[in-house]
């Protein structure tokens, strides 16, 4: 039970329970805080035919729900291009327009039809702007769930036409109690560098716990403090940086400029620059999308953080 999310049920369970329900629900928050999960338990509350939260898990809804053969429910995400058999990186008006239709039928068990959007930021202008016509009127009694980890990169309309429940990041101590209680045998130091690799983020550091990733983060510290200290053996590791997932390296940039800061930060030329850096790595993790020369940026960020050693 990730008991963080417990603020945002109860919100949810005092709004479904008192007939204040909007028809669009902005989930939103950091990655790896259980946002898809949380959905999901919404989701099934929503169509279950006793309408609880948690969802009974008895009924016929909960039942068809289960098996994912549910006729009142739809997902929009990312879709395989037909093309080359690659899954898309965005979510095209097409899936709209069929989404769309889909909610203009009528219901056939429950007693709502409802369609979860994820990566709600992933659709592309077209895709939003045919989804804000629903928003502004739905048809019938349905209700759309968008889960967003970057609410800021959707449109001001679209996010002006949903109740917003934003999730937090669990506190250090919350997290850590999580993690260890998978009942999975992880060094407790080994699960507090993950969570720190992570950003906080919990299932993101499980993850990394599972596929070994938050050595990947040990290795840009190490690169980094190379480059200031011109350690000429660990330098090597430099090239080895594009060879790591991209959106995970722009994280982790912009987590080690944070963590710059403390010890620079009787240093305001220093700190300035490394609040420069951040900001310009949480940009070009935004950017990963677009056809901007991913090495160039990378290059250009590390000759800006080579400067703090002068």
């Amino acid at each position: 039970m990730m008991q963080w999310l417990d603020p945002v049920r109860k919100e949810f369970r005092e709004r479904l329970e008192g007939g204040r329900l909007p028809h669009a629900i902005l989930l939103s928050g950091p990655a790896g805080t259980g946002k898809r999960e949380l959905a999901t338990e919404m989701v099934s509350s929503l169509l279950c035919l006793k309408e609880s939260l948690p969802a009974c898990g008895q009924c016929r809804s909960c039942h068809l729900l289960e098996t994912g053969a549910h006729p009142d429910y739809r997902i929009l995400t990312f879709e395989v291009n037909e093309k080359n058999n690659v899954l898309r990186k965005e979510v095209l008006v097409d899936q709209v327009r069929n989404l769309i239709s889909a909610m203009q039928l009528t219901t056939t068990i429950s007693r709502r039809k409802l369609a979860l959007v994820f990566p709600a930021e992933a659709m592309n202008r077209n895709a939003a702007n045919a989804l804000l016509k629903t928003l502004e009127e739905p048809p019938g009694d349905c209700v759309i769930i968008l889960v967003s980890d970057d609410p800021g990169r959707l449109p001001a309309t679209i996010r002006s036409r949903c109740q917003n429940l934003q999730v937090r990041l669990p506190d250090e101590e919350m997290a850590l109690r999580w993690l260890q209680g998978l009942g999975e045998e992880h060094d407790p130091s080994a699960v507090a560098f993950a969570l720190k690799a992570a950003a906080g983020s919990p299932l993101r550091a499980h993850s990394m716990l599972i596929n070994g990733t938050a050595e990947h983060y040990r290795m840009v510290n190490s690169a980094l403090e190379a480059l200031l200290t011109g350690d000429n053996d660990s330098l090597p590791a430099l090239s080895n940086l594009m060879e790591l997932d991209a959106e995970l390296l722009w994280t982790w940039l912009s987590l080690c400029a944070a963590e710059k800061v403390r010890q620079y930060s009787g240093v305001q030329q220093a700190v300035q620059l490394l609040s420069k850096l951040q900001i310009k790595a949480d940009r070009n993790r935004r950017l990963l999308s677009s056809p901007v020369r991913k090495d160039l940026l990378l290059q250009d960020w590390l000759i800006q953080w080579s400067q703090l050693k002068v």
